[in-house]
């Protein structure tokens, strides 16, 4: 185990997402316009006319990804995640009509059918990227080149 340690958080960001967004690019889009380039994605709930994302398929040391496309209304019922250089590690719970559920990583193709409320925390001293490790598609945290760890 690793463990970061940041000791100020900075701005909230609340994100209004519309009817046809992307939701992990806007969030990505938000965060960008917004100068955050690290932060905690604490909270997302809304309405999704699609969803994209994916769960892993196996635990054998070698990942291997499954991949669900969803098209009907959906509830996003919980969302969180970091970001890092302004790019987003997303988990989601949602849930359809019934009592079907899914969750996973969110993919590209998430699309808002009414609106999604997000709300981000900026990290202000924590300089982290994100490094592929020893299982390929699996990454881990890494201090951005001339930063200092805390």
């Amino acid at each position: 185990m690793k463990d970061f340690l940041a000791n100020h958080t900075g701005r909230v960001a609340l994100l209004h997402l519309e009817k046809g967004d992307d939701l992990l690019k806007s969030i990505e889009e938000g965060a960008a316009k917004n100068g955050i380039a690290t932060g905690i994605v604490v909270s997302g709930i809304g309405s999704l006319r699609r969803a994209s994302y994916h769960y892993i398929g196996a635990t054998t040391d070698k990942p291997r990804d499954e991949y669900i496309t969803v098209e009907k209304p959906l509830e996003l019922v919980a969302l969180q995640g970091i970001l890092l250089e302004g790019k987003a590690h997303l988990h989601a719970m949602i849930a359809e009509e019934g009592s079907k559920s899914h969750a996973g990583h969110v993919e590209e193709g998430c699309i808002v059918q009414y609106l999604a409320e997000i709300s981000i925390v900026e990290v202000a001293d924590m300089p982290l990227g994100r490094r592929a490790g020893q299982y390929g598609t699996v990454t881990h945290f890494e201090w951005l080149e001339g930063s200092q760890a805390n």
